[in-house]
């Protein structure tokens, strides 16, 4: 079964999409990966020893069926990157899984617009994102968010009142309900779109999740709305990753006193989109994958000309220590963590920097920098 070894594929440890559609492209089909020797796995680019031996170790489908009976049990559907409904813009990139779980419904052209902001928002937000997810709603173009608290909330809430599709991607699987405060509102989302993620059912939602979740969220989007953030903010990781990813990034400019506005006031600082009216939405919707690939690539091309001074330029302290100690070798992330008071911080930030490719992982938990 096709999807028995994909699922078996996605879950080895230390080999993440990248790499994952590197081998896929080599042996053709997922069952010719699983039974690929050490010599076959290491005459494809990226794959060393170590990594060989890790797939090698992994050859079982015991985890893999199980996933299957847990998913038919929960009558979770799954979406691999054979599916015609998974959108070629969004799979095509290098992060995106080759499999999803889902709830409810993934329609065909289910691409569209990303709302995001802060938890804790802003009269002033909520109604921004009324308005723009009521707009789009009876556009007919799907709005995309985070079923998360504050603004991801009210764009759900106000496409499905306008009658509208929406998409909620999650940091946990699709049968966990988080926060657990919006039960009727991933009810109402499984109802009126689908609730969907790459992670297994029984997962729970984990800090380095949610940069994941983001990755996907902008790369099911043709433009991304960022209406509150603060300056930490997730929605900045967010908007950071359509950027990267080709897509027109809008921020709703606010009062330069308000913490709320603090993030989105700085990417418009930085060049993102001032957002004024609604009908600016409706852009890209109609460019198709060529414009976004092309800008994606120039994108690549001056972030690797200026990855080191910008690395040196932006580093927090948190990942100045963590840079520091991974300097001479790679570090394994459990020892690592030992080292931080805040274990939660500790591994938020490592997930941000590989994000951001100023890390990479390694079989075993091991981090170093990246080359």
């Amino acid at each position: 079964m096709m999807d028995k070894y994909l699922i078996w594929l996605s879950q080895i440890k230390g080999v993440g999409p990248v790499l994952q559609k590197k081998l896929l492209e080599a042996f053709e089909c997922p069952e010719a990966v699983f039974h690929a020797d050490k010599a076959e796995l290491k005459s494809v680019p990226g794959v060393g020893a170590a990594t060989a031996e890790s797939i090698l170790n992994s050859k079982s489908l015991e985890k893999a069926e199980g996933i299957l009976e847990k998913a038919e049990k929960l009558k979770i559907k799954i979406l691999t990157c054979h599916d015609p409904l998974y959108p070629e813009l969004a799979k095509t990139l290098p992060r995106s899984p080759l499999v999803l779980y889902y709830l409810g419904n993934i329609k065909e052209n289910s691409m569209g617009v990303c709302i995001v902001g802060a938890r804790r928002c802003t009269n002033y937000g909520k109604t921004v994102t009324r308005e723009a997810a009521g707009f789009l709603a009876k556009e007919g173009i799907p709005v995309i968010s985070g079923l998360a608290k504050g603004i991801d909330s009210y764009a759900h809430t106000s496409c499905i009142k306008n009658e509208g599709y929406t998409l909620a991607f999650v940091a946990s699987g699709v049968d966990i309900c988080y926060p657990k405060e919006h039960r009727e509102l991933r009810e109402a989302v499984i109802n009126n779109g689908a609730v969907i993620s790459q992670f297994p059912p029984n997962t729970s939602a984990k800090a380095n999740h949610f940069p994941v979740r983001n990755y996907l969220m902008s790369a099911w989007a043709f433009n991304v709305l960022v209406v509150e953030a603060g300056e930490k903010s997730g929605s900045l990781i967010t908007a950071k990753l359509a950027s990267e990813q080709g897509k027109q990034v809008l921020a709703v400019p606010n009062n330069i006193y308000s913490p709320e506005g603090r993030g989105t006031n700085l990417l418009i600082a930085k060049g993102a989109e001032i957002y004024l009216k609604e009908r600016q939405l409706l852009m890209n919707q109609d460019k198709g994958f060529a414009a976004a690939e092309n800008k994606r690539e120039s994108n690549h091309v001056k972030k690797n000309v200026k990855r080191n001074l910008e690395v040196q330029e932006t580093l927090s302290p948190i990942e100045k220590k963590i840079s520091e100690l991974i300097a001479e070798k790679p570090q394994q992330i459990e020892k690592l963590s030992l080292l931080f008071s805040d274990r939660l911080s500790f591994l938020e930030t490592i997930s941000l920097m590989e994000l951001e490719e100023k890390i990479e992982r390694l079989p075993g938990g091991m981090i170093r920098k990246s080359r």
